[in-house]
């Protein structure tokens, strides 16, 4: 028997095993690194453009999702369109020389999808570093407190408004002193923290943050190492820190509260803080196009809106006259309604000076610019200036009075001008003064020369709520400018009424002919300028407030400084910019919660809103009138409701005087003071400390806040009603 047997080589197998492997090894190293390196010199030789930010257009549909709807739908135009052009069309510089190169479908698909997935390997992490999870920590204790009672939210009726704390009980519980023996997570205290308490990014158990990513190199993006930026070491870690923002959440107001009545503002509404809650994310300032093109773009949006909603006429007019009322005018989100006024006294003044030689333009204008606005531009006029001179009503709001300091204003030279038994100014009086200001300057009786400039309306005072009549102290104003003549005064004559109506002005939404009669809105487009707080009455974010102005490139030329390494026309988007018409340097992205409510709301919605918080306070008016322990102290104004609350001992000694009990009247009805109950001086004060000690109490047992007012009309201390 023969056996035969095949002996193979086990080092020779091995061997060509070995170079078959190093061989593909090699193809496939080779390949990637030419990928790699073919890929790099691709994105950096020129044949790729990349931009700071978005390096996409967006579409067309993109764009009109951003615009406010209107009931007409016309062509925007182009310096107050929301509407995006492309980068070709946009741009004031040549962008021939610069190669350009459109993002092939897939190439895009799949760096995008690398991103992703970066993002998601990142947040899948089972550690995140301490400022996010604070940040996160700090999201949810928003949410717990905006929810409604399904998400455990704190903003129903069976809750406190607050939890009521004296300032020393609130010092003592909140601000005590660090030391080594208590928890420094529970003060507020800014004093240094001991030694011992010091803890690092180890000890916490955080992980670096982030990585810095470089928005012009794509490879840098997706290659960077991680860098650290928060400090080696904290005080607190994550969770302490979180109970410190809990402390100052529990103790806060709870000004969304159904039971917040204390100030002219609250109901937070949601999608307007969604909007503040993006805007906070991107942490932008509104002064330059560069700087925040889409927050630009909407405040432009936004603010070109409310000028055709405030000074184009919507009554039955001709084409040819409705054409030539088209909103030409600017506006731009304030930081509050004082500073708003401020401005518009500002510009006010500016315009005069102008018109009359004191001072120059700050703004180059074009040269068609130029020949519209000849009349406006004088020769220096060297000459002392003459003394401007104001005008407000007795309810007007106080920060004219501080305004009148900021600019220099002499103190007499506010004048008060009283109001009527309901709140209005008193025209007839507003003329009357006037009139002895010109006849004091025609007659030289006094050593200096007194100019009118301004006057200030109220569209809903503070306390009782009432409209001034712009119609007709328009009028008078322009009654006023219609007698100067060259012999009468050196002056040419030029009075700016501004509407304050940071309370009442919301009203321009409402289209029930009733409250836009009563509040005088359609009267406003004869007005210079306006002023209106969203947060006061349609639920946006603190502060939220709109200026808006006639004229154009009032604000500009009031404001504008020019600073070259800002304010440069040579940067893309330059001619949009907003920070020039303004005071301040930053600014806040505030249009955009203006712009959320009303995208979303559409201007019928927030119309109705209006008309609702008036429908209810009628019912509220109702209430009062039923009950023998409540009285009205003044009218009704649409948005304010002014009453007494008499205890039983006081409603028995009005009873015996045959005050009480009151007839029953219309609220449409009544017009006069003397419709309302009259208060015996004799008991005044002690009705007083009722409405005082009825605040305090309530405040104090978390129940409701409410405020009480110390009255100018003359019927002491009564409690207020609004509606926000």
């Amino acid at each position: 028997m023969t056996t035969c047997t095949n002996e193979v080589d086990i080092s020779s197998l091995l061997t060509l095993e070995v170079f078959v492997i190093s061989i593909l090894l090699t193809l496939i190293l080779g390949g990637c690194i030419g990928y790699l390196i073919g890929k790099h010199y691709y994105l950096n030789s020129g044949k790729a453009r990349y931009y700071v930010g978005a390096s996409l257009s967006p579409s067309d549909n993109e764009v009109k999702q951003l615009t406010i709807p209107t009931t007409a739908q016309q062509p925007p135009s182009r310096t107050q369109s929301m509407s995006i052009s492309s980068q070709s069309s946009t741009t004031s510089n040549s962008t021939d020389d610069v190669p350009t190169y459109d993002w092939d479908g897939n190439d895009l698909g799949n760096l995008q999808l690398s991103l992703l997935n970066n993002a998601i390997s990142r947040s899948s992490c089972n550690e995140e570093d301490g400022p996010t999870m604070v940040l996160r920590g700090s999201l949810d204790l928003m949410a717990n407190k905006w929810g409604g009672e399904e998400l455990g939210g704190t903003n129903n009726k069976d809750t406190s408004v607050v939890e009521y704390l004296s300032p020393q009980q609130m010092t003592d519980l909140l601000f005590t002193k660090v030391t080594s023996k208590n928890d420094i997570s529970e003060t507020l205290c800014l004093d240094d923290c001991p030694a011992n308490n010091i803890i690092s990014n180890k000890q916490q158990g955080e992980v670096p943050s982030s990585p810095k990513s470089s928005t012009t190199d794509i490879i840098n993006l997706l290659n960077s190492t991680n860098d650290k930026s928060t400090s080696s070491s904290t005080t607190l870690s994550p969770t302490q820190f979180l109970n410190l923002l809990q402390l100052i959440q529990k103790y806060s107001v709870n000004t969304s509260h159904p039971y917040f009545f204390n100030q002219l503002f609250g109901s937070l509404d949601p999608i307007a803080l969604a909007a503040e809650i993006v805007a906070l994310s991107v942490n932008t300032s509104v002064y330059t196009y560069e700087t925040a093109p889409v927050f630009t773009l909407l405040e432009r949006e936004v603010m070109n809106q409310i000028g055709k909603l405030v000074f184009e006429h919507n009554g039955d007019r001709v084409e040819e006259e409705q054409q030539e009322e088209q909103f030409e005018g600017e506006g731009l989100m304030i930081p509050g309604g004082s500073l708003a006024n401020l401005t518009a006294m500002h510009a006010a003044r500016h315009r005069w000076k102008v018109m009359n030689g004191y001072t120059k333009e700050q703004h180059q204008q074009s040269k068609k610019e130029e020949e519209e606005d000849s009349h406006l531009v004088y020769n220096y006029n060297k000459s002392t200036p003459p003394d401007m001179v104001a005008f407000i009503s007795s309810e007007a709001h106080y920060s004219f009075a501080k305004s009148a300091r900021v600019l220099g204003i002499r103190e007499d030279d506010l004048i008060v001008i009283p109001t009527h038994s309901d709140g209005r100014m008193d025209v007839n009086m507003l003329a009357i003064k006037m009139k002895e200001l010109e006849d004091e300057g025609e007659a030289n009786q006094v050593s200096r020369k007194r100019v009118p400039f301004f006057v200030a309306c109220t569209a809903g005072s503070t306390v009782r709520g009432s409209f001034d009549q712009v119609g007709e102290i328009v009028k008078v104003c322009r009654e006023y400018e219609s007698r100067y003549t060259t012999d009468s005064s050196p002056y040419e004559r030029s009075i700016w009424v501004h509407v304050d109506g940071a309370w009442g002005g919301s009203a321009i939404f409402s289209s029930r002919p009733s409250l836009r009669s009563s509040t005088h809105m359609d009267e406003i487009r004869l007005a210079d300028s306006f002023t209106f707080n969203p947060h006061k009455m349609l639920g946006a974010p603190q502060q939220t407030t709109a200026f808006i102005v006639r004229h154009r490139n009032a604000m500009r030329n009031a404001s504008a400084a020019g600073a070259k390494y800002l304010f440069d026309p040579r940067k893309n988007g330059a001619e949009y910019d907003l920070g020039d018409l303004s005071y301040t340097c930053g600014r806040r992205t505030d249009a955009v919660k203006l712009w959320a409510l009303w995208k979303y709301y559409g201007k019928s919605g927030l119309g109705q809103r209006v008309d609702q918080k008036v429908d209810e306070l009628e019912l509220f008016v109702e209430e009062v009138q039923r009950r023998e322990s409540f009285a009205l102290a003044c009218k009704p104004w649409p948005f304010n409701v002014n009453f007494f609350y008499f205890p039983p001992r006081i409603r028995r000694i009005l009873t015996e005087r045959g005050i009480l009990p009151i007839e029953s009247w219309s609220s449409k009805e009544a017009n006069a003071m003397d419709d309302y109950i009259q208060i015996p001086d004799d008991i005044a004060e002690d009705l007083s400390n009722v409405s005082v000690t009825l605040k305090l109490r309530l405040h104090e047992a978390g129940e409701m806040i409410i405020p009480y007012q110390v009255s100018d009309f003359g019927y002491r201390e009564c409690i207020l009603f609004c509606y926000c």
